[in-house]
């Protein structure tokens, strides 16, 4: 997705969880810029993290080995996103799920969350445009990268 006339988009964010329950971890988080491009990583799990969903493994198609392989660690992935993000507030697909995952993921480096979280979906003035967006675009349900997409396009067919 691109900018059209150099508009700033806000920013959106999106996380995947090992599980549904309480003690669930995030495993991968994605989130877009002010021009509209999507960055998305996996996150590698902490020593003390063991909880893991494997019916959610087959929807998400993260298993646990990929996240020690290929994911980065929990400092690496809060400096990147603090640095991307122009002003500390983002808006969420599930903003109550976003903070319990997001408060893992500060904790394991000690600090306390310093986003402002909002739920996207109280500012779609149109919400038959989700569906029709998600079915336009083929767009996951499951995937972070694919629920920032789906907040990026919604906004924009709102705000053009």
């Amino acid at each position: 997705m691109t900018a059209e006339n150099s508009s700033q988009y806000p920013h959106f964010l999106a996380v995947d969880g090992s599980s549904w329950e309480d003690e669930a971890q995030p495993v991968a988080i994605a989130w877009s810029l002010a021009d509209g491009t999507i960055k998305t990583t996996l996150i590698q799990p902490e020593d003390d993290w063991h909880d893991w969903d494997f019916a959610l493994e087959d929807l998400h198609g993260i298993n646990q080995e990929t996240l020690y392989q290929r994911g980065e660690t929990c400092w690496s992935v809060l400096r990147e996103l603090e640095h991307d993000l122009e002003q500390p507030s983002v808006a969420c697909d599930d903003a109550p799920r976003v903070e319990q995952l997001l408060e893992k993921l500060y904790d394991a480096c000690g600090r306390d969350v310093s986003l402002e979280i909002s739920a996207y979906a109280d500012e779609v003035q149109n919400p038959q445009i989700i569906r029709e967006v998600r079915e336009d675009l083929q767009l996951s349900e499951q995937m972070c990268d694919d629920r920032v997409r789906l907040m990026l396009e919604v906004w924009a067919r709102e705000n053009r």
